[in-house]
């Protein structure tokens, strides 16, 4: 069985490396994991050794098809302990990650499954991320796109923030622009420039950054 640091490894890559997977370099992997760039490349040739990882010098490390699977459980099992916890316990969605970083290593398969089916076996996790199935399937896509490439005028639904730090959730949070909030594009600046957003329902006009705005991913819901 994978070791806490190197379940950590394998799910940083897979958030990476997308489908098929992809070449990533170590330098990048490090940046992900908050690592030395040393650290990295030390823990890919373990992570080699194992199986989990194809790794080569100037080329970087990819995840094997066993890898991805494991990389795929540990996914699914960090996931919904959030959904659990935001859920059942209250947590707020910018603090369900740290406490997951606690928990998930000594949860057990069962357990996971129990809580899958106490909350209904959600499709996504409270920041709007996709759950695998007990297959290592993912829900089917929704038709998202990124916030900045979203048109101007026309309803959207926010349907997922990527990898936002805890300061910055609580700061959407606060103006509404959460999973499954309404929210309209009333402009945006060219050149990766701020987005003014007007929330569906009664708040006030949100200004992000272009670069926030990245991290948001939206459908369309119509005129």
């Amino acid at each position: 069985m994978p070791s806490e640091s190197e379940e950590n490894y394998l799910r940083a890559l897979w958030k990476l490396s997308g489908e098929p997977q992809q070449w990533i370099a170590t330098g990048k992997l490090a940046d992900r994991v908050g690592v030395s760039h040393p650290s990295a490349t030390r823990m890919a040739g373990r992570l080699c050794e194992q199986g989990w990882v194809e790794h080569e010098p100037y080329r970087g490390v990819r995840l094997t098809s066993k890898g991805s699977e494991l990389a795929i459980q540990t996914v699914r099992r960090h996931r919904i302990l959030e959904s659990y916890i935001a859920t059942i316990l209250g947590v707020p969605w910018d603090r369900v990650d740290a406490e997951v970083e606690r928990l998930e290593h000594a949860v057990s398969e069962e357990l996971i499954c129990r809580m899958e089916e106490a909350l209904g076996f959600p499709s996504r996790d409270p920041h709007g991320s996709p759950i695998p199935d007990r297959d290592g399937h993912l829900p089917g896509k929704v038709e998202e796109i990124i916030l900045t490439e979203a048109p101007i005028a026309v309803e959207l639904e926010v349907v997922r923030v990527i990898d936002a730090l805890p300061d910055v959730l609580i700061w959407l949070g606060e103006r509404g622009v959460t999973p499954g909030s309404r929210i309209i594009v009333e402009a945006r600046e060219p050149g990766g420039g701020p987005l003014l957003l007007m929330p569906a329902v009664g708040e006030r006009p949100v200004a992000i950054s272009g670069s926030l705005a990245q991290s948001i991913e939206v459908r369309v819901i119509g005129p």
